[in-house]
């Protein structure tokens, strides 16, 4: 009996039900294809599989978490030669958290099929996360991304690592310059006609007026009160009229900020 001819709408569609069902945490439609040979790279260091055993082991944690929406979905058949089919593609996965918190990713991928006893199978699939990287060192995490770290933290990692587009410079009291990325500043105090930089783990006195640096901070960093500008992205929550930033510190925000406030983490949360 003549087999079917694969064309490349159904080669195509083929891999984005692949790709969906992994999303949607289909454990059984997303392996069902796969060779026992299955050849997995992913964005991370651990995620490297050289059999579909492996892969199942490599992945249990991602199936646990919840499903994730994609969008902007594009594929295209790169080659075909006798028995095999190349596809790549690109989306972007965008998870609703608990906390109401949206995190995204833009996922590029390449895929690979191949007929094998005269079954059409998924050979290989290497998948990677868009991300405009600086040229300067970005800091790293406190905590390694393993093969039990969260999808959704990884993702945060991203988004966090975006905003590191440059070093802020100061000049400290002791006249010496320090330059710190964006990420690293948790907030900042005046102090008379200075002010002092808080990090996680240590502080300093710098040089010139809130207002200063007001002006030349990223958005990320907002004026919540004469005495006070805050890193939004360390912002726990928020009531009236406090913020609870980094490892449960209070700060206050004055009466008049506190609308403008809530209103920009309402909507920097919803952006996707």
């Amino acid at each position: 009996m003549r087999r079917p001819k694969i064309t490349e709408e159904k080669i195509i569609q083929l891999t984005i039900e692949n790709v969906r069902s992994f999303y949607n945490r289909n454990q059984k439609i997303t392996t069902t294809p796969m060779t026992s040979d299955f050849m997995w790279i992913g964005s991370n260091d651990f995620q490297w599989c050289e059999s579909l055993d492996e892969f199942y082991n490599i992945t249990q944690k991602e199936y646990e978490e919840p499903p994730v929406i994609l969008s902007d979905e594009e594929f295209h058949l790169l080659f075909h030669e006798r028995n095999v089919w190349t596809i790549y593609g690109r989306y972007k996965a965008t998870a609703v958290l608990d906390d109401g918190c949206v995190i995204h990713a833009h996922v590029r991928g390449t895929y690979i099929w191949r007929m094998v006893n005269g079954e059409l199978k998924l050979a290989h699939v290497h998948g990677s996360h868009a991300q405009d990287i600086p040229l300067n060192q970005i800091s790293p995490v406190a905590e390694p991304l393993t093969e039990s770290s969260s999808f959704f933290d990884y993702m945060k990692h991203l988004d966090a690592a975006k905003t590191n587009v440059g070093k802020i410079s100061f000049r400290d009291s002791s006249k010496n310059y320090r330059y710190l990325f964006p990420t690293e500043i948790l907030y900042i105090k005046a102090d008379g006609q200075y002010s002092i930089v808080y990090t996680k783990t240590d502080s300093f006195r710098v040089w010139g007026l809130l207002a200063e640096y007001e002006k030349k901070l990223p958005e990320i960093f907002r004026r919540i009160h004469k005495s006070y500008i805050v890193n939004s992205i360390f912002i726990e929550s928020i009531k009236r009229y406090t913020a609870v930033v980094y490892n449960q510190l209070e700060l206050p925000i004055s009466k008049e900020r506190y609308m403008d406030l809530k209103r920009y983490l309402q909507s920097n949360s919803q952006k996707s």
